[in-house]
């Protein structure tokens, strides 16, 4: 799945969440209705501008709904069976974060030999 088949499902699914029709999303977001229905069907790329226009009919930042269309996608590539995911491909934890960094510190071994107060 690529990016623009997931934002229109990240999409699909805020409209669904709002309650709207797509003629009412299309009336509070300014994109026509037949634009929308396209964007929608994945049949016309989404430009970012519009993403914003939509966001904001949701009351969401544009961050969040590609963090939902990311989700999308993670989810098609779990359920596939030929493709293989790499740790690398999943949000690391603020421990697997502060562990990594830790990891390529150049000073983590002075460091440890230093005594604490």
């Amino acid at each position: 799945m690529d990016m623009n088949e997931a934002t229109a499902k990240a999409i699909a699914a805020e409209r669904g969440a709002s309650g709207l029709s797509i003629k009412a999303l299309s009336e509070k977001s300014g994109i026509p209705e037949r634009t929308l229905i396209r964007i929608l069907k994945d049949e016309r790329d989404i430009k970012i501008n519009q993403v914003a226009q939509l966001c904001e009919v949701f009351g969401i930042l544009p961050s969040t709904l590609m963090e939902e269309a990311q989700k999308f996608q993670l989810r098609e590539s779990s359920d596939s069976p030929t493709t293989e995911r790499s740790q690398h491909d999943l949000p690391l934890s603020d421990d697997e974060v502060f562990e990594l960094a830790a990891n390529t510190d150049p000073a983590r071994d002075m460091e440890a030999g230093t005594p604490r107060d």
